[in-house]
């Protein structure tokens, strides 16, 4: 009889995932272990302390611990009966979708309006004097009104409803010891899953195993590059992007292989969140809407007082009688009320959505464009909006020159200059050609150029990537530099390569050069510099000299403290008798130093638009604010604030800390900062309240 108010909680809790799709970890560990709880009454002891953990999924110390914690066995996952009890406990993995109102309930909603009201009786006074022209004209207005908010009320639904086709449809799974492909939406916590190059997350995951996985959480982090993965627990503050012994629904594995035990699903997942907020936010009524709403307001009140007036004149000064006076009052009252403002108001606002549509600005509610016209500030998204969330080469250091690249994004449109902004000699960049051969080579993903023909025949090139971000920017910069990707590699053919391991942090391919093997190692600098002992000098392959260690720790140091990533190349040739079946990353790391010499070191970054650029300097001289806030890293964010010219004496306000901080504090905050990094989408929501508590942020870009 122990144990009976412990089933009555678990119980309850049950009800609980019936009811609401969302719950927290503790719900979650207790569900799954009902089923143990109703066999034995000894297992209670369990069931209360997974109750009561506080401790987050991403920093339980083992893999194991989680599993024991979900009552699920490593090795042979959940069995078919147990999966069909939670299913029906858990409910599908599916996103709540928002309560959507009725017709009638919309109708209602654009109906309901001062001006229109004030419509209406105009209408009905029409009708009864038998203006029928009149009538119609009003009525006209009423519906064209109505039929223009309806529409653009649409639109804003289908924005909401995109977060749902980021789901993956299916999951492969083990269960009963055996691997099955299901539906994603039938996954219930402590399922075990199998991801691969290619696969969607389906669920929040705790990784079991993973071999070289590297997984784009762009949508939820806001970070350029590929996360790599570990199965190491992460602090209990860390942030979203700093949990790398997780997986989170919706994103999308770039390479390698995992297994994870399914922590969330539905709603409790991070995806789940975010479309509950996105559900949830409620609507602002902007000045205009205000203004408007006073406006009606008090033009009733005024055509009310001069129909009385006037009614009152006309019986009693004039001496008209009850039938003519009231005519002549509801004529004036009717003159009064402006029937066409609603309309027009509605058409000029269509007419500046349309014209902000032409620009590749997408305007959810047909209001914001006036409010457009007062805003103070405005909150950017960094991936993709003030950047393309296309990485690309910026500088190239050697160990005689430092080059700079110019151009945005994989089209190898733009120039390579020297440190003072000059043209590259000829023999300075024959020199550099030779170099980057090495990046062309030691590389598995295809710069794709392509024919964009949507708008008719003879369209626009495009080049799409094919592969890792960071690869493919090689594979432009070696476009920008005259080499032409095919015609490299199958001039060097491919004899041997040592794959990208997220352990290692290097890759290496061997190639046949001129009768010559060479051999071509791409990495992290801190893991390819103990490896080598020598470095090219000058402008020349053949031009080396020994290995000056600590100016490329400095080179490295300068560039990664500007939020840059970099990559190190290196190069040696191998002896005809070299035994390419024994290279492995662990024979080269053996042999330290393995006889490499450093080539040059490149400096990546998904640089600022162009156009968002220009339109920031805009904003600034029309006295707009710009902040930018994102999920990438602080040095990253700050160095993209620096180049947007945002960046102000380089505050940056993190994720973390924000969560730190309570309500009033962040108001001040808030003022003060222009970057803020690692931010989570709660952590977005609140810095927007509190401008909007300031009466500051009257837009809210990208979200």
């Amino acid at each position: 009889m122990a144990s009976l108010p412990i089933l009555n909680k678990l119980s309850a809790r049950s009800g609980l995932a019936k009811k609401s799709a969302a719950l927290d970890k503790a719900s979650i560990i207790s569900i799954a272990k009902r089923s143990a709880l109703n066999e034995s009454c000894a297992d209670s002891h369990v069931a209360i302390n997974g109750v009561e953990d506080e401790v987050p999924w991403h920093a339980i110390s083992t893999a194991e611990e989680v599993c024991d914690e979900l009552a699920v066995s490593s090795s042979t996952g959940l069995s078919a009966a147990e999966a069909e009890r939670r299913f029906k406990d858990f409910g599908p993995n599916l996103l709540t979708p928002p309560k959507k109102r009725s017709f009638l309930e919309k109708v209602w909603s654009q109906l309901n309006n001062v001006l229109i009201w004030l419509l209406f009786a105009a209408a009905i006074v029409e009708g009864a004097l038998q203006s029928w022209a009149e009538f119609g004209l009003v009525l006209g207005v009423i519906v064209i009104n109505t039929a223009i908010g309806l529409i653009q009320e649409g639109k804003a639904e289908k924005a909401a409803d995109a977060i749902k086709a980021m789901l993956s449809p299916n999951a492969v799974v083990l269960r009963d010891g055996e691997r099955r492909t299901i539906p994603a939406d039938q996954l219930v916590p402590g399922d075990l899953v199998k991801l691969k190059s290619g696969d969607k997350v389906p669920a929040d995951l705790r990784l079991l195993q993973a071999t070289n996985l590297q997984v784009q959480e762009a949508m939820l982090t806001g970070e350029s590059v590929p996360v790599s993965k570990h199965l190491h627990a992460a602090p209990p503050a860390a942030s979203l992007g700093d949990r790398r012994c997780m997986c989170y629904s919706a994103t999308a594995v770039v390479s390698g292989q995992a297994q994870g035990v399914v922590v969330a699903t539905g709603d409790s997942a991070e995806i789940g969140q975010i479309n509950k907020m996105v559900n949830t936010v409620e609507n602002i009524k902007n000045n205009l809407i205000h203004q408007l709403e006073i406006l009606g307001r008090w033009l009733a009140v005024l055509v009310a007082v001069i129909a009385v007036i006037a009614f009152l004149l006309a019986m009693l000064y004039v001496g008209l009688n009850f039938q003519g006076a009231f005519e002549s009052a509801v004529s004036i009252a009717v003159a009064i009320i402006p029937e066409g403002l609603p309309a027009m108001v509605t058409i000029v606002l269509a007419i500046g959505t349309t014209v902000m549509a032409k620009n590749n600005a997408i305007i959810r509610q047909l209001p914001a464009v006036e409010t457009l016209g007062s805003l103070t500030v405005i909150c950017s998204d960094k991936t993709g909006t003030l950047t393309k969330n296309e990485m690309s080469a910026v500088q190239v250091r050697t160990a005689a020159n430092v080059f700079h690249v110019q151009g945005v994004g994989y089209a190898p449109e733009g120039i390579i200059t020297c440190e003072n902004g000059g043209p590259l000699r000829d023999d300075q960049m024959t020199g550099l050609q030779q170099m980057l051969r090495g990046v062309v080579l030691c590389n598995d993903s295809v710069l794709q150029k392509a024919t964009d023909n949507s708008l008719g025949k003879g369209g626009k090139v495009i080049y799409k990537p094919l592969g890792a971000p960071t690869e493919v920017s090689l594979l432009t910069l070696g476009e920008k530099a005259g080499l032409k990707g095919k015609a490299v590699q199958q001039s060097a053919p491919r004899v041997a390569s040592v794959p990208f391991e997220s352990e290692h942090k290097f890759m290496a391919t061997v190639h046949t050069e001129n009768g010559k093997r060479v051999m071509y190692v791409k990495g992290a600098p801190d893991r390819l510099l103990p490896l080598c002992d020598s470095q090219v000098e000058g402008v020349q392959l053949s031009q080396s000299g020994p290995l000056d260690a600590k100016y490329w720790k400095a080179a490295q140091a300068e560039m990664s403290s500007q939020g840059l990533r970099v990559l190190a190349l290196c190069r040696a040739e191998l002896p005809e008798r070299y035994n390419l079946e024994s290279l492995s990353a662990k024979s080269l790391l053996q042999q330290s130093p393995s006889g490499l010499a450093m080539v040059l070191m490149v400096a990546i970054l998904d640089p600022p638009r162009e156009e968002a650029v220009a339109a920031i300097r805009e904003a600034h001289a029309a006295g707009i604010t710009v902040k930018m806030i994102t999920g990438d890293h602080s040095l990253t964010a700050l160095a993209i604030g620096r180049m947007l010219g945002i960046a102000g004496k380089g505050v940056v306000f993190t994720g973390p800390e924000i969560d730190r901080t309570n309500d009033e504090a962040l108001k001040h905050i808030v003022m003060q900062c222009n970057v803020f990094a690692r931010a989570s989408p709660e952590n977005k929501l609140r810095i927007v309240r509190a401008l909007q508590v300031g009466a500051q942020a009257n837009c809210c870009d990208d979200w």
